[in-house]
């Protein structure tokens, strides 16, 4: 099943608390204070059905604090960095404005940052010359990098995309920072965030979008894997500027892609449009396995407790029929280790734009309208 980059793109609800025992679960989707998870079982539970099961529970450490996010703008990217001693959220909102939460009290760190012209659909985290700096991309056809201790734009990507640039991650090339961005014109390219400029030639050139990138280090090399709307899974060594191999297996698109270790080598774990989430190993580009999943229209991976997990979202489908209703999301929780779902969340149409698992073990989960950070104990 094809899906539009419109549709993937504007649910992609991009990246949680205190995880208790409990025997009974409010009977209704929960408001952002609290969300429902349960063992996972085939198909999808729609939103507002959790009460009937019983097992752990999910509680925010603080409120979405909504007005303070984004106002009433969607919530499209989020990622994590440590800024003078305390973890803050670093978000992209819709109204192209980039904002930071302390994830301590869930309040805002200074104003926001303003540049880009359209919507920030990507947002990435890294160290630029001992600084944290945060690099995100937008519908207007760049990629900006901001010092978020001094709350500035240090650097634009001067060779503009001709559309949207989705996705963007960062690693380090040779000892200095650098950030491969994925754009709808079809390239993948990778940037020297000090100078701000492109090293080498594109490292893909599609016929299609590039919808997804991630990186991992492969025997020490550097390499990105990237998903296109109408082509391969490519794994790319960033220091050759050229591919290691393909990830086939999918039937269809895959929509999102991300990177964590796995019992000491690097794995990928996608999604794609043919119901399944595949879990890679890069150092082959042979894949480990394969779990049915409700259509994944975002992945995100880290390690909670130590474990390695991935985050998959995706639409509810309701027993009375195979339709997806995409208003209404279902977060699932994977132990990559046990090769099996870990937990089922399902909040209704509280989820819709973001997630990111962070350094320590977070879940951060955004919405149209805000951002609640959970914490697994």
């Amino acid at each position: 099943m094809l899906v539009s980059r419109l549709s993937v793109a504007r649910f992609r609800v991009a990246r949680m608390s205190h995880i208790e025992q409990s025997d009974s679960f409010p009977a209704a989707a929960a408001h952002a204070r609290e969300g429902a998870v349960f063992p996972a079982g085939p198909g999808a539970t729609p939103a507002g059905q959790a009460g009937e099961s019983s097992g752990v529970r999910w509680r925010t450490d603080w409120d979405s604090k909504i007005d303070s996010v984004s106002g009433s703008c969607w919530v499209n990217a989020v990622a994590s960095t440590v800024l003078d001693g305390r973890e803050v959220a670093v978000v992209g909102t819709e109204d192209a404005t980039v904002r930071m939460l302390d994830l301590a009290t869930g309040l805002p760190v200074g104003e926001p940052l303003t540049g880009h012209e359209d919507s920030v659909m990507g947002v990435a985290t890294t160290v630029l010359d001992g600084r944290p700096v945060a690099v995100t991309t937008s519908r207007d056809g760049t990629a900006r990098v901001w010092d978020l201790g001094a709350h500035e734009q240090i650097g634009q990507m001067l060779e503009l995309y001709r559309g949207p640039v989705n996705a963007v991650a960062p690693t380090v090339l040779k000892g200095r920072p650098v950030a491969v961005t994925a754009g709808d014109d079809g390239t993948a390219r990778l940037w020297d965030l000090a100078t701000c400029e492109q090293i080498g030639d594109h490292l893909v050139s599609a016929c299609s979008e590039v919808w997804a990138v991630d990186t991992a280090v492969l025997g020490g090399r550097p390499v990105a894997v990237t998903s296109e709307a109408e082509g391969p899974l490519q794994v790319i060594d960033l220091a050759a500027g050229r591919p290691l191999g393909e990830l086939t297996g999918h039937d269809g698109p895959v929509q999102d892609v991300a990177t964590t270790v796995l019992d000491g080598r690097p794995i990928a774990v996608t999604g794609g449009a043919d119901d399944t989430m595949r879990v890679w190993d890069l150092a082959t580009c042979e894949q480990l396995y394969s779990r049915p999943t409700t259509e994944p229209f975002a992945i995100s991976a880290g390690l909670v407790d130590g474990r390695p997990v991935a985050v998959t979202r995706a639409p509810s489908v309701y027993a009375d029929g195979p339709h997806y209703d995409i208003s209404s999301q279902v977060l699932r929780v994977w132990d990559l280790s046990g090769r099996g779902p870990a937990g089922q969340v399902v909040d209704g149409p509280w989820f819709s734009e973001a997630q990111t698992v962070t350094p320590r073990g977070r879940l951060l989960v955004s919405s149209h309208a805000g951002l609640a950070a959970l914490t697994h104990h």
